[in-house]
Formats: structure tokens, sequence, C-alpha cells
């Protein structure tokens, strides 16, 4: 069918914004991208009538939004203004990208926007980070021009699976399948070179989870090929990351000083929970309340912004209300997911969207993991990509969708 111009505008926005989620190379791109995406949503409604958006289903509501919700009022009880301003930014992460990309794209989708975009972002960041490793003095973790390996790792691990996902599973564009392919093997190696045990463990063991949930949708050739090529890239990164792990010493090697720490920082967040168990302490003031009433004697570094775990980071911050809220967004995600996978077992954006969220989340037991800005909105712009994608080939006839799932 012939694209007409207006797809075409539309299109191209989509992968610019992919692209300016992915590489986060400049606040500018990403805003005038997302106001172009914006401004497609009204075009759209304009053209085809609100009557024809559909709206995401009430298990996914039930337990996305009321994260967000039960945040702000934890923010709103603890007191502090800063706090709620935190939440309502937290909020706006998630909520705006996830809306345009999910609304958007459910009407106009195409899989080769979605992918150059990622490819494009992909490169941008490994390219730096390359660069890094090859002309820096000396063994270095790498980070690219971001301020932190770990940060790096973050968003590294959920560009790959989109790119492994399409390489593997996808039946046209063979060009589009090598060059993800390659995209995808060269994002493993910089993975590997940022050191980042949680970023290398979220994504390995992320994507045998994966497997596990969609292993009887394959046939006993196609489950072969799907665990040869999840052991190749578990063997690449093990390679990789020993070589390099082995040239380090001290706080960059495998083993390091401050591993000892981070269980003092979860006893001292729990601490912090037991002490303000409904609310919390408030949002942006862990550390402050870390170094003046919780660090423990035991403990060397003084100046830390967050306590390394995802959920410590919620339960200390936003108290019982919040932590509830952040648990039935993960618990309730990954059931969500899982049943969507099974339920389009033809859309590869699906799979992906459940690796890269098993990712970051297994990450995030280390880190910071979505409660950073960046990673939260490339997550929720993930996420509203592979709804969407669900929705768009619902629309089709059965096996066009078929087709269209594997393409554009």
């Amino acid at each position: 069918m012939k694209m007409n111009a207006a797809a075409k505008v539309i299109f191209f926005i989509q992968l610019v914004a992919v692209y300016a989620s992915t590489s986060i190379l400049s606040n500018a791109l990403y805003s005038l991208s997302i106001g172009c995406l914006a401004a497609s949503l009204i075009y759209l409604l304009w053209k085809d009538g609100l009557k024809t958006i559909r709206w995401p289903d009430k298990q996914f509501s039930w337990m996305y939004f009321p994260f967000f919700a039960l945040i702000i009022m934890a923010s709103i009880l603890v007191g502090h203004h800063d706090s709620l301003s935190q939440a309502l930014d937290f909020a706006r992460w998630s909520l705006i990208p996830f809306a345009l990309f999910y609304f958007v794209m459910q009407r106009r989708f195409s899989y080769s926007s979605v992918i150059i975009g990622i490819m494009a972002g992909s490169w941008t960041l490994d390219g730096s980070a390359l660069y890094q490793w090859l002309f820096s003095a000396g063994t270095m973790r790498v980070q690219g021009y971001l301020n932190h390996p770990n940060f790096l790792a973050e968003m590294i691990e959920m560009n790959i699976p989109f790119l492994l996902v399409y390489a593997l599973a996808d039946q046209q564009n063979k060009r589009w399948r090598t060059a993800a392919g390659i995209t995808a093997f060269t994002s493993c190696i910089v993975l590997a070179l940022t050191a980042s045990r949680g970023g290398l463990l979220g994504l390995c063991l992320g994507g045998i989870i994966w497997c596990i949930v969609i292993f009887r949708r394959f046939s006993q050739q196609k489950r072969q090929v799907l665990f040869q090529s999840l052991v190749a890239l578990s063997l690449i990164l093990a390679v990789i990351a020993g070589i390099f792990f082995s040239a380090f010493q001290g706080n960059r090697g495998a083993v390091r000083s401050y591993d000892h720490e981070r269980i003092l920082l979860w006893e001292s967040s729990y601490e912090m929970w037991k002490d303000h168990k409904l609310v919390g302490i408030g949002l942006r003031h862990w550390p402050k309340e870390y170094v003046t009433h919780y660090i423990s004697p035991k403990a060397r570094e003084r100046n830390l912004l967050q306590p390394h775990n995802i959920y410590a980071y919620w339960f200390s911050q936003t108290g019982t209300i919040g932590g509830l809220g952040f648990l039935l967004f993960t618990v309730g995600m990954f059931v969500y997911l899982c049943r969507k996978v099974r339920e389009n077992p033809h859309d590869i954006f699906m799979d992906a969207v459940l690796w890269a969220f098993l990712a970051i989340m297994i990450h995030s037991l280390v880190d910071s993991g979505i409660a950073n800005k960046f990673v939260m909105r490339l997550y929720s712009a993930y996420l509203g990509i592979g709804l969407a994608s669900s929705v768009y080939h619902k629309t089709l006839l059965p096996d066009e969708g078929k087709s269209a799932a594997k393409g554009d």
C-alpha cells in the first residue's frame, strides 16, 4: 500500500523521537521530537476522531497509574515541597513519553522507524564509549558522554533486547536484520566494557527468564536456535567482561571493596523506613538523612545520593504507601507483560519490552534503575511502543497482523 506524505512525516518523527530517547545526546532534540510527536497525535485525532483511540486495558491501568498516584500522595503527606516536585517530575518522565508513543503509534506504526532509531541511538552511545576506550590512557570503565559507566549500562541493556529480537525473529528486511545484529553485538561489547556487573547480570538473567516465558511458542528447531543464541550472547559477555575485569584492580574489578558498603546502605534505608513507615522521609531527602542520622559507623563513603537498590529507594523515601505502589508496578507489570507476550506470539516488540523490563529491574536491585530520569523516559517510551504494536496489529486482519508484526 502506497504511503502518503503525512504518514511519511509521522514515521520520520517516530524515528527521531526514538533516537532522541535512546541517545540522550541533546535535551533540545528530545523536547523538539516529543513536541512533534504531540503534534502528530493532535493531527491523528483530528483526522481519525477520538473514537478510534484504544485506551490501555484495565489490568494495565490498575497497576501502572496507581503507582504515580501513591508516590504523589506520600509526598504530599510528608509535607516537603521538593519531595512533591520530585514525585511530579517522576510521573512526567514516564506518563508523557508512554502516552505519546502509545497513542500515536497505535494508529501509525513503523517497525523500520523504531529499529533505525534504536540503531542510530545505540551507535551514538557505543561510538563515544569505544572512542573513549581506544584513545584514553590506561584501562578504564567506559561511560562515553554520560556521567557514569552504570548509567551507560542501564541505557544499553534496554536497547539490546530490541536489536537482538529484531535480528533473530524478523523475516523481512534482511539488511536491517543484519545491521541490527551487528549493532547488538557492538552494544554487548560496550556493555562489557562498562564493567557494570548489574548490567551484565540484568541482560543475561532477564534473557533467560524471557526465554522461559516464550519457550512453548517455538518448534524444537527454533528452541535450539534461541537457546544457542542466548548461550552465545552469555559467553561473549562473559569472555569480554572476564578479560576486562582481569585488567582491573581495586574498585573496578569483579570484586570491589565497596560491595559490603551496599549492604550497609540497605540497612540504613531499612532503618529510615522503620522510623517513617507510612510516608517515608521524602524524595530528595535520602542523602541528607543518611549522613545526618542513619549512616553506619562502618561506612566509609559518605557522599552518596541513593541506596543503590530501587526497592530501598522507594520504601525509604515514600514509605509503605509508595513502596507498595512500586511493588504493584513491578510485579503487576511482569505478570501483565507475560500475558501480553503469550497473547501476541507474532509481535516481536512485545518480546523485547518484556526482556528490557526484566533487564532494568534486575539491574535496579544494585542501582538506581528507573529512578533515573533518562532511564525512566526510555523505558516508558519502549513500553508505549510495545503496547502500541499490540494494539496496531490487532486492528488488522489475522493474516495481515502476523505479517505486519514481522515488518512494516
